[in-house]
C-alpha cells in the first residue's frame, strides 16, 4: 500500500513537471488611445503574467510593441519573438498573446506563422479567446483571423474615409508640418479640435530666399544648386527647425515641395510609396509662400542639373568587406569575392580586382593590375586589427570627437553673429520707433501725415519681423556639448566587440558606418573614412548607434565635413 501511494506521487509529480511550460509573452498596441484605455501595454502583461502564473508557466522572455501595426510581420519585437522561439533550442514551448489581433491582422500570415511554430513544437495561445488544441480549434482560430483581418480593413477604409473628408474641408490630418508652415486650431466640430496649416513667419522667409537663390543666386554667381544654397545658409547663420544645419536633402526637399504654391496633396501614395488613382487623391489649399511661375522655374532648373542616378554600396554582398574594398588601379574598380578550389579539394576564398577578371590586365594611375588577388581571410583580418589597434582607442576617439565639437562650435558662431545681428536690428527699430513717438508727443511731428503713418508701420513691421526671426534663432540655436570619457570607453569596447566577435552581417554593418572605402595595392592597404562617420555612430549617451548608412556622390564632397582619416597597414 505504500508502495503504491510512493509510485502515485512520484507520477503526480512528473506530470506536473511535464506540464510546465517554456512561455513568451508578446503585448501591443497600434494607437495612443489602446495605450489609454483595457488594452494598454501595461494591462495586457499583468494579465498575461498572471495567467502564466496561475498555469504555472515559466516566462522566459516578454516583447513588446508600441505603435506598430500588425497588418504584416515587418514588426521589430514580433520578429525577435518568432527568431527565439525558432532557433532549434527548443527552450520555448508556447507563446500568449492578450488576443490574436494583437499578433494579426492578416489571416495567411497567421496561419504561416502558427505552421512555422508548430514545425519548432512551439504553440500560439490566446488568453481572451481560449481554443482546443485540436483540429476544432483549429478551425475557431483560422475564423478569428478572418474576422480581424476584415475588421483591421474596414477600420482602415472609415479612418481613410474620415481623414479625406477632413482633408477636403481644409484641415490638416497631422504628421511632419512642412517647413515653413505650423499648426494651429481652426475650430471645434463635435469633440475634435480641427487643425490648419498657417504660415510659420521665420520659416517662410528661409524658404523664400532658398527659391530666390536657386533662381536668382547670391548676387555674386548664377542660380545656386542644392548643396551650395546649403553652405550659404549655414555660412550665414541659418539654421533648420530644430537647430541643425542644412544639408543637401533637406534643400531639395524644400525645392521640390509643391504645397509652397498653395495647394497640398492628401492621400497621394499607399504604404507601398506607389501613387495612387487621380480619384483617391484629396488636394487642399494652404497658404500660398512661393507663386507657381517661381515654382516651375525652380523645377525645371533641378531637372537639367540632375546628376546620373547613383545606387547605394554593395552592402547584400556576403563578404565582410564588400562594396568596401577596392583596387588601387582605379579607385572605381572593386575587389570581388570569390573563390577557388586547390588539386587536392580544398576551397580557398580570396578578393580579385573586378576588371582584372573581365580583362586580365588594368593600367591606370601609374599602377598596372595584373589581376590581384588577396586572400579573403587575411585582409579582413589585416583591416580589422588595423582599426581595433589605430582607430577605435580611446586618445584616437576622443581627439576626433574634440576636433568634431571645434567644428560645431565654428558652425555654431556663425549662428550666433545672426542672432547678434537680428538683436541689433530689433533695437535699432524701437530706438527709431521711440524717437517717431517722442517727436509726436513733443508736437514737434504731425501724427496724421500720411507718410509718417507708412514710416511707423514700416518700422513696426521691420521691428516684428526682426522679433520673430530672432526668437526663432534662439530657439533652433544648438546646444553645447561636453565629450563624456565614461561614454567613450563604452562606445569603444561596444565597437570593438560588434567588429570582432560578431556574426558577419553585424560585422560588416558596424564596418561600414565607419569606413568609406578600402584601398588595396601591391604592398599597403589604406583604409580611408571622415571623422563625420565617427560622429554619427556614436550617440550623446555612449551606446552604439544603429549603423544606417546612405548612398553619398563622391564627386560632391562636403568641404567641410571631408577631412578624411587614413589608416595605412603594409604587408
Amino acid at each position: 500500500m505504500a508502495r503504491k501511494h510512493l509510485l502515485k506521487t512520484k507520477g503526480n509529480a512528473e506530470n506536473a513537471a511535464i506540464s510546465a511550460r517554456n512561455v513568451l509573452i508578446y503585448i501591443r498596441v497600434s494607437t495612443d488611445a489602446q495605450a489609454q484605455n483595457l488594452l494598454s501595454l501595461a494591462d495586457q502583461e499583468n494579465q498575461l503574467l498572471a495567467r502564466c502564473k496561475r498555469d504555472g508557466d515559466h516566462v522566459v522572455g516578454i516583447f513588446r510593441e508600441e505603435g506598430e501595426t500588425a497588418t504584416n510581420m515587418r514588426r521589430p519585437a514580433f520578429e525577435s519573438m518568432i527568431a527565439r522561439a525558432t532557433d532549434g533550442s527548443r527552450s520555448v514551448n508556447a507563446i500568449i498573446v492578450y488576443s490574436f489581433s494583437r499578433a494579426f491582422r492578416n489571416q495567411v500570415e497567421q496561419e504561416l506563422t502558427v505552421q512555422l511554430l508548430r514545425k519548432h513544437r512551439v504553440e500560439l495561445l490566446s488568453h481572451a479567446e481560449p481554443l482546443t488544441q485540436d483540429d476544432t480549434g483549429d478551425l475557431f482560430r483560422k475564423f478569428i483571423g478572418i474576422v480581424n483581418e476584415f475588421q483591421s480593413k474596414e477600420t482602415s477604409r472609415a479612418t481613410t474615409r474620415t481623414m479625406k473628408e477632413n482633408a477636403r474641408r481644409g484641415y490638416s490630418n497631422g504628421g511632419i508640418i512642412p517647413f515653413g508652415y505650423k499648426s494651429v486650431d481652426a475650430e471645434i466640430i463635435g469633440q475634435k479640435q480641427k487643425k490648419k496649416l498657417a504660415i510659420e513667419p521665420a520659416e517662410a522667409e528661409i524658404v523664400c530666399l532658398i527659391f530666390r537663390l536657386a533662381v536668382e543666386g547670391d548676387g555674386r554667381s548664377g542660380p545656386l544648386g542644392a548643396k551650395k544654397i546649403a553652405v550659404w545658409l549655414n555660412e550665414q547663420g541659418y539654421r533648420t527647425r530644430f537647430g541643425a544645419l542644412f544639408g543637401t536633402g533637406a534643400i531639395h526637399e524644400i525645392l521640390t515641395r509643391e504645397a509652397y504654391t498653395g495647394v497640398r496633396r492628401f492621400n497621394e501614395f499607399d504604404r507601398d510609396d506607389e501613387r495612387k488613382a487621380p480619384s483617391e487623391i484629396i488636394e487642399y489649399e494652404v497658404p500660398v509662400i512661393i507663386d507657381r511661375a517661381t515654382f516651375d522655374i525652380v523645377q525645371n532648373l533641378l531637372i537639367s542639373r540632375q546628376p546620373r542616378a547613383r545606387g547605394p554600396r554593395l552592402t547584400s554582398t556576403p563578404s565582410l568587406l564588400g562594396g568596401l574594398v577596392r583596387c588601387d588601379c582605379e579607385e572605381s574598380y572593386a575587389l570581388t569575392a570569390a573563390t577557388g578550389t586547390s588539386r587536392n579539394g580544398t576551397i580557398y576564398t580570396y578578393y580579385k580586382c573586378n576588371q582584372g577578371m573581365k580583362r586580365g590586365a588594368q593600367s591606370g594611375c601609374g599602377v598596372t593590375c595584373v589581376n590581384r588577388k588577396i586572400s579573403r581571410p587575411v585582409l579582413e583580418k589585416l583591416v580589422t586589427d588595423a582599426l581595433l589597434d589605430q582607430l577605435l582607442t580611446t586618445e584616437r576617439v576622443t581627439s576626433i570627437l574634440i576636433a568634431l565639437k571645434a567644428r560645431r562650435d565654428s558652425r555654431q558662431a556663425t549662428a550666433d553673429r545672426r542672432i547678434s545681428e537680428l538683436g541689433k536690428q530689433m533695437l535699432d527699430a524701437e530706438e527709431r520707433l521711440s524717437r517717431i513717438y517722442a517727436a509726436i508727443e513733443g508736437g514737434t511731428l504731425d501724427g496724421s501725415e500720411a507718410s509718417l503713418k507708412e514710416r511707423v508701420k514700416s518700422l513696426v513691421s521691420s521691428r516684428d519681423k526682426a522679433v520673430e526671426a530672432l526668437a526663432y534663432a534662439k530657439k533652433s540655436a544648438a546646444n553645447p556639448v561636453d565629450i563624456d570619457t565614461v561614454a567613450i570607453e563604452r562606445f569603444i569596447r561596444l565597437m570593438r566587440d560588434r567588429l570582432v566577435s560578431a556574426d558577419v552581417a553585424a560585422r560588416k554593418a558596424y564596418l561600414a558606418a565607419i569606413v568609406d572605402r578600402i584601398i588595396v595595392s601591391e604592398r599597403t592597404i589604406r583604409i580611408i573614412g571622415s571623422n563625420d562617420n565617427v560622429q554619427s555612430a556614436f550617440c550623446p549617451d555612449g551606446q552604439d548607434a544603429p549603423p544606417v548608412r546612405k548612398s553619398v556622390q563622391e564627386w560632391c564632397p562636403w568641404p567641410v565635413s571631408n577631412q578624411h582619416g587614413v589608416a595605412t597597414t603594409r604587408f
